[in-house]
């Protein structure tokens, strides 16, 4: 089973557009839409691996982790340096359960663990990922394909954002009410030149920033591997789908 992300209709049109093009499809749109990089949804996810639905205009919203509320917003909600990018399973300083809650949330990484993803880990918690079998594959489609089943999992490859002690802030929500989520939308990290993503900078939010906001619902927390935790690999960066060969 995999959660749901709820979106507002604008995201949703905005991902529903960008949800089947290449990089340079992409490209090509965003210049003959000025502005396209602004709109809401643009940075998320691609919608096909998150789970998206638009936000029901009944919806209940309990809780808003928003940036305007730092003190909850801090306390709460963090995207930790050691997560962004590539991680792979068996990476040295994951949090217990990651691989699950991860995947409950965000659904499959967009590229492959046959990709050359492990040539760009993330360097708080990259390792030798074993590719003897991707090398004996010799470039062989249907070979490439059974090495995928015994290499070590992708598990995720955007920003990934963390949720902390989720039960206290739902103990007084009804399993249909939703919780708000505003995530920073840092372009120095997402465009075309990824060196900051790469790096070890922190990823801030600031109110004054661009954002994506999402909102998750409290009985998709109840039913997910651990209520009291979220790990969502939800924004991508511009060169996510353009492959790790360059």
């Amino acid at each position: 089973m995999q959660a749901t992300i709820y979106i507002s209709e604008e995201a949703m049109a905005t991902a529903n557009a960008i949800k089947y093009l290449d990089y340079h499809e992409r490209m090509t749109m965003t210049d003959e839409i000025p502005g396209l990089t602004e709109q809401a949804g643009y940075f998320l996810k691609s919608a096909t691996k998150l789970n998206l639905a638009v936000l029901p205009a009944t919806a209940s919203v309990g809780l808003r982790l928003i940036p305007e509320d730092p003190a909850i917003y801090h306390r709460h909600v963090s995207i930790p340096t050691n997560l962004r990018g590539v991680i792979f399973e068996n990476a040295p300083h994951l949090p217990d359960g990651y691989a699950t809650i991860v995947a409950y949330w965000s659904g499959p990484p967009v590229n492959s663990n046959t990709s050359g993803a492990a040539y760009f880990q993330n360097k708080g918690n990259e390792y030798l990922v074993d590719l003897s079998a991707l090398d004996a594959a010799d470039g062989d489609p249907v070979a490439i394909a059974a090495a995928s089943a015994v290499m070590d999992k992708l598990l995720s490859e955007g920003i990934v954002v963390c949720i902390k002690d989720v039960k206290s802030l739902i103990s007084s929500l009804s399993p249909e009410c939703f919780i708000e989520l505003s995530i920073p939308v840092n372009q120095s990290f997402l465009g075309i030149e990824p060196d900051d993503f790469h790096s070890g900078k922190i990823y801030t939010a600031d109110p004054r920033q661009q954002y994506e906001h999402v909102w998750i619902q409290c009985a998709d927390i109840l039913r997910s591997p651990d209520p009291d935790r979220v790990f969502v690999d939800l924004i991508r960066h511009e060169l996510l789908d353009y492959g790790f060969w360059y």
